[in-house]
């Protein structure tokens, strides 16, 4: 996980244009399994971000605080990664928390996107820690036997259960595909340009 870290932090982020909300998303991928999306609004602040780090799943947004997921992978996800599928944890799960802020912690570059994520799920991690919750990431038996884990009082708005997220609407669907090919283009040109 932490080389999979550091080669997101070798990765030139890909900006799209504001959608509806006037949130302008910031998308981080690198081929050794991680994406970052983070959702911008007009004055540059952070106002959601979502990462997948190999098969484990982060999302956080501002006022509904943090969750983690795991990605579950279909039969043809090998051939087609876009069969794969995003699960939310019932509840936050230490394990999962404690595995990403560590795989983060030795991020030392100067992406203000990546020091978000990493500030987040840090502070979770130090939530954990003050109640007394295990530092080293134990994967339960049963998804089902996780207990809940409530945000403590200092740290409003972190550490929450299960909430939908918010809304989108499909034009930041097609947004981001439409950032995507720009960049699939022009990293083509770059490429033939130096050639």
């Amino acid at each position: 996980m932490k080389a999979a870290v550091q080669a997101l932090a070798h990765v030139r982020a890909v900006e799209g244009p504001p959608g509806d909300n006037g949130q302008r998303p910031v998308w981080h991928m690198s081929a050794q399994g991680v994406e970052l999306l983070s959702l911008v609004d007009p004055e540059g602040r952070v106002q959601r971000q979502e990462m997948t780090l190999l098969d484990d799943h982060y999302v956080w947004s501002s006022g509904e605080g943090l969750l983690t997921g795991w990605v579950e992978r279909g039969g043809g996800a090998k051939v087609n990664p876009a069969a794969a599928t995003i699960r939310t944890d019932p509840q936050l799960l230490p394990f999962r928390l404690v595995r990403g802020a560590r795989a983060l912690a030795g991020y030392e570059g100067e992406d203000r996107y990546i020091l978000h994520m990493k500030r987040v799920l840090a502070l979770a991690r130090e939530g954990l820690e003050l109640r007394g919750e295990p530092a080293v990431p134990v994967r339960p038996q049963e998804p089902e036997e996780a207990t809940v884990t409530a945000a403590p009082k200092s740290m409003p708005g972190l550490l929450r259960p299960w909430a939908p997220p918010p809304s989108a609407s499909k034009f930041e669907g097609l947004m981001m595909l439409g950032v995507l090919i720009l960049g699939l283009l022009v990293g083509i040109g770059l490429f033939l340009w130096l050639l």
